[in-house]
């Protein structure tokens, strides 16, 4: 190399003006440029720095393609799955769990069975409460993948649980069908479990706390007690008896445990005297002694276990009724010699006393848990006298007819007479005096089973459904928020307006009989089958079943357009194949897809005819209707048979057969001749929907198609765009 040429290259290395272009340069198409930039260097060198250069412009178109590729619709997968999936040789991508959206890039909301399906949603005859999104009670959050729950009304990550009304008011628990199913006394009867009902983890109710009622624990209870006129030595009826039952224990060591009402004792020792047994029970705060001895106890002055059985009699002083059985847990009790210790109750006297509110002498005010007594009436001890009970259960002044107002019983109801001046009041009616109106009533939504998973029937029927509260005054339920009807039996649908004015609100059995498969009727029912529990709530849970356009449990949400994805390739349009023969002049044809009906076309109708009645109805686009011969101008049925072919252009997919209503038609039928085995998704796999507008938001290198793959006005993202731009600067060449 000569000296000279090297101080070129070493102190004037701007003379060599290496200009290239830019990369943006080329990718508008200016690359050309390229060949018109000068080069001037020294001869030795310009043959090399061609070769560079020529490489250097092969590299940049190289990698301007790739880069139009990827931001088009030649990258291997949208978005490259947004790194939350797996991309396939389809370029389609299968997204991880807890992500969705055709590019992965959506969060998914927990599932949880449905309170009310979509139409679209039930399998089967009595095949509801399918898993669904948030429980089809909640939108679900994309970008955070949490539940929004219809408000106030559903909880739990899945909307899974139905709220307790006002928390109850701190004045209860709120608990599920399972839980408080298990709480049952076992002295009131067998305890029923309901574990695999559908609802038995989702219906909460409250479970008041001791002189708290109410579906929200809000109301008191006012004091009960027996009826001071009844069961007197007058009394045709007979006389009335306190409640005894007889522990018999034969132990000679250890200790048992009694419970009344679920409350149970410390351990009693089983040589426990009288008195100590009934100091034991008395400290239970489910026997009252609030206004005297509550307990009187007998055993010959024994120990109330021994070698030799020993029977205590108890007897209830304070608790009236028929009560249920102590409890008694023997398992830590010994005996020296022979057979095992044991200890039992039973019922020796069956309680026959009224334990009626107010002693049904008085009127509860609900709000603070007080009696107000009728004339006559005070408080009492619970045996007649004069006392503390605050129950309206003794007699100040001797009666001589009913209690009144203007007449006995209100004129609502017909007075027992002597002795016992008790109102039995006409249908509709209730209180002491006839006074106060009852409300409807309905199959309870919270209340013990009464047979295993048996629960919500017509044997647990209660005052406003155990939903609502009842006004005395008008008879009529003040409902729990999210309940409806007379008796509060009805779960109310979502929105506010109802469905938001995008639908239909609808009872479990009538979503069933409006249910689809492939957007085509079903002979689905949902608690057809009288007196099944597995179906209670087929007239009580309403769901919405949403307008054409909308969707989501409030059909709050805008679908979007829908289409097959034009990167899945060898599939084919359905085809169906419709004959008919017919000799009569009269004949006519109608043609149901999907629930739309055309209507009853002459025999006579052309095939352009048919294709315009098709494409008129709102769940077909676009379809094509020819014939063997290619005569547009054929008629649909003939004396000599014809045969027409129907291909599904929009929607695409495997769709439901054409059905056929005929008139006067000799003989017709729709047959599947080639099976739709393209996608029909939302934007086409080739986007992401926007709920709140119902558009697409393409990913670039995608556009409006018109179902086939070639430009139109879908607005579905199911066209490609051209990678390279037109001379006019658009891709609409």
């Amino acid at each position: 190399m000569e000296s000279g040429s090297s101080d070129v290259l070493r102190n004037d290395p701007g003379s060599w003006n290496l200009d290239f272009g830019t990369g943006e340069e080329a990718r508008e198409g200016n690359a050309h440029r390229l060949a018109e930039r000068p080069l001037r260097l020294p001869g030795f060198l310009r043959t090399e720095v061609v070769v560079m250069a020529y490489n250097h412009f092969l590299m940049l178109i190289f990698m301007t393609v790739m880069v139009s590729m990827v931001k088009s619709g030649y990258a291997p997968c949208p978005n490259l799955c947004s790194g939350h999936g797996n991309c396939f040789s389809s370029r389609v991508c299968q997204c991880y769990i807890g992500w969705t959206g055709a590019d992965c890039s959506l969060r998914t909301c927990p599932y949880g069975a449905a309170w009310a399906d979509d139409v679209e949603d039930f399998t089967g005859v009595d095949g509801g409460h399918n898993l669904a999104e948030c429980s089809n009670r909640g939108i679900c959050d994309r970008t955070t993948g949490i539940c929004t729950c219809e408000d106030g009304r559903f909880e739990g990550s899945a909307c899974e649980r139905r709220t307790c009304p006002s928390d109850c008011n701190k004045r209860g628990r709120c608990q599920s069908m399972r839980y408080y199913s298990t709480l049952k006394d076992p002295g009131e009867g067998t305890v029923y479990t309901y574990e695999k009902i559908w609802d038995a983890d989702m219906m909460h109710g409250c479970n008041c706390d001791d002189e708290s009622i109410g579906p929200d624990c809000l109301l008191r209870t006012c004091p009960t007690g027996d009826d001071p006129l009844t069961g007197t030595a007058f009394d045709p009826d007979g006389i009335q008896e306190e409640e005894v039952q007889t522990l018999e224990c034969r132990a000679t060591s250890g200790y048992l445990v009694l419970s009344f009402r679920n409350e149970h004792t410390a351990q009693i020792p089983y040589d426990a005297s009288e008195s100590e047994l009934q100091a034991y029970l008395e400290a239970l705060t489910t026997i009252n002694n609030d206004y005297g001895d509550a307990l009187s106890i007998s055993n010959a002055g024994q120990d109330i276990c021994a070698f030799a059985k020993v029977s205590t009699t108890i007897k209830f002083l304070q608790n009236f009724g028929d009560l249920p059985l102590i409890q008694v847990d023997d398992s830590n009790l010994g005996l020296s010699v022979g057979s095992s210790a044991y200890a039992r109750i039973k019922e020796s006297t069956t309680g026959t006393k009224e334990d009626d509110i107010c002693s049904n002498r008085g009127t509860c005010d609900r709000e603070t848990g007080v009696c107000t007594c009728l004339d006559s009436m005070s408080t009492s001890d619970g045996h007649g006298n004069e006392g503390q009970r605050g129950d309206c259960g003794y007699e100040g002044e001797a009666l001589t007819d009913c209690h009144t107002a203007d007449s006995p019983c209100n004129l609502h109801g017909t007075c027992t007479g002597d002795p016992t001046y008790r109102c039995e009041c006409q249908s509709g009616w209730t209180g002491a005096d006839c006074s106060l109106m009852t409300c409807p009533s309905g199959r309870s939504w919270f209340s013990r089973p009464t047979a295993d998973d048996n629960a919500h029937m017509s044997d647990s029927v209660a005052e406003c459904s155990d939903m609502g509260i009842c006004d005395q005054s008008t008879g009529t339920c003040s409902c729990m928020d999210g309940f409806e009807g007379a008796a509060c039996n009805v779960m109310s649908c979502p929105g506010d307006p109802v469905c938001n004015s995008h639908g239909e609100c609808l009872t479990m059995a009538q979503l069933a009989l409006a249910a689809t498969d492939n957007g085509a009727d079903t002979d689905y029912t949902y608690g057809a089958t009288p007196n099944n529990a597995e179906t209670w709530d087929y007239d009580k849970i309403q769901g919405c079943k949403c307008d054409d356009g909308y969707e989501g449990y409030d059909c709050s949400l805008i679908s979007c357009p829908k289409g097959d994805n034009p990167h899945t390739e060898f599939q084919d349009n359905e085809v169906q194949t419709f004959t008919c023969t017919t000799t009569d002049s009269s004949a006519t044809i109608g043609f149901t897809f999907r629930q739309q009906s055309t209507s009853l076309l002459p025999h006579g109708t052309r095939l352009s005819e048919l294709e315009t009645a098709l494409e008129g109805l709102s769940s077909i686009t676009d379809v094509q209707v020819t014939n063997p011969s290619g005569n547009s101008s054929a008629p649909i049925c003939s004396s000599s048979g014809s045969t027409i072919y129907i291909e599904f252009l929009s929607p695409t997919g495997d769709v439901p057969l054409i059905t056929l209503d005929l008139v006067s038609v000799n003989a017709a039928s729709v047959s599947e001749s080639t099976k739709g085995t393209k996608e029909y998704e939302v934007c086409s796999g080739r986007g992401l929907c926007d709920y709140t507008t119902g558009e697409c938001t393409c990913f670039n290198g995608f556009g409006s198609s018109d179902g086939q793959g070639n430009k139109g006005t879908l607005k579905d993202c199911g066209y490609v765009l051209p990678i390279f731009r037109c001379e006019d600067g658009s891709t609409s060449c």
